[in-house]
């Protein structure tokens, strides 16, 4: 049995380019919706946090994303026998958004994906964000 457990390293911005209306046709934009699996309630709760700072510019959140690479596990001698991933977005009031089938919400900041006989066929990439301090 082997079982992987550790706090990953984390790129981070101190605010998120997401948010504005005019970043939709950002180059970047099309990448990171595909990357992060960003579905259209996960951009409607950045607008809205927008709109409700009255920011014209980004959503009032710095920016964590963490990548860790899972397709190797498809090279091992099999499937990976029992999968369970857990990603804790670490408060309440921050936003998460990752691609996974059948994820389940498991506490106020925590969702997990668990697989039977899973062999990746990419890697894992979390983007996280997290709410701003308000001044």
């Amino acid at each position: 049995m082997i079982e992987h457990r550790y706090k990953p390293s984390v790129g981070a911005t101190v605010q998120t380019a997401l948010g504005p209306p005019e970043a939709a046709k950002e180059p970047w934009y099309d990448e990171y919706k595909f990357k992060y699996c960003m579905d259209q309630q996960f951009l409607a709760a950045v607008e809205g946090a927008r709109t409700a700072a009255k920011s014209p510019f980004g959503a009032p959140f710095g920016e964590e994303r963490i990548e860790y690479i899972l397709k190797t596990g498809a090279n091992w001698s099999g499937p990976i026998k029992d999968f369970r991933l857990v990603v804790d977005k670490g408060g309440p009031d921050n936003l998460v958004s990752f691609c996974g089938e059948d994820v389940k919400k498991i506490g106020d900041t925590q969702f997990e994906v668990k697989k039977t006989d899973f062999t990746p066929d990419g890697n894992l990439a979390i983007l996280i964000l997290k709410k701003l301090k308000e001044q």
